[in-house]
């Protein structure tokens, strides 16, 4: 006698249950007879004795997410990277773009439900980003403006 479930042979087992997989040990067939040999006939396909093919399979793609998934923690590492990039490139018009954007990713990540350190970190310096290229560009342009109606000095 084979278990229905696994395959494990079930002749010397003592008890209802298969000692392998835990299904309930299948009704004892009639002895003698040709067609079933003196175990329970196998649902599903494989020989008695070896093992029957899993019934549940992994998740589709999309399924379940990966253990320690944080909703929004990607947001907040290119928030993060953004407001670093817009303090250290000097090219005032990419710093207050490069600033912005991570002001929105900032915001972006902390309504999907993260509050780390990383999207705090990220607001802060894209803020400061964007405010020290703002500064730079009215006061270049203040001066460009200075130069330019000052022109009959030199």
């Amino acid at each position: 006698m084979f278990c229905n479930g696994c395959g494990h042979n079930l002749a010397h087992v003592e008890g209802a249950s298969c000692p392998n997989c835990g299904a309930i040990k299948p009704a004892q067939a009639q002895q003698g007879s040709d067609s079933n040999q003196g175990y329970a006939p196998q649902q599903g396909h494989g020989a008695p004795g070896y093992p029957q093919p899993p019934t549940s399979y992994p998740p589709p793609y999309g399924g379940a997410p990966a253990p320690g998934y944080q909703p929004g923690k990607g947001k907040a590492i290119a928030s993060l990277v953004l407001g670093i990039c817009a303090i250290v490139v000097p090219i005032p018009i990419l710093d207050i773009i490069m600033g912005v954007l991570g002001l929105v990713l900032a915001s972006m990540s902390k309504n999907e439900g993260f509050n780390g350190g990383i999207r705090t970190g990220g607001l802060v310096c894209s803020i400061i980003g964007t405010v020290f290229a703002v500064i730079f560009t009215i006061s270049c342009l203040a001066t460009c403006g200075a130069a330019t109606s000052m022109w009959w000095l030199f």
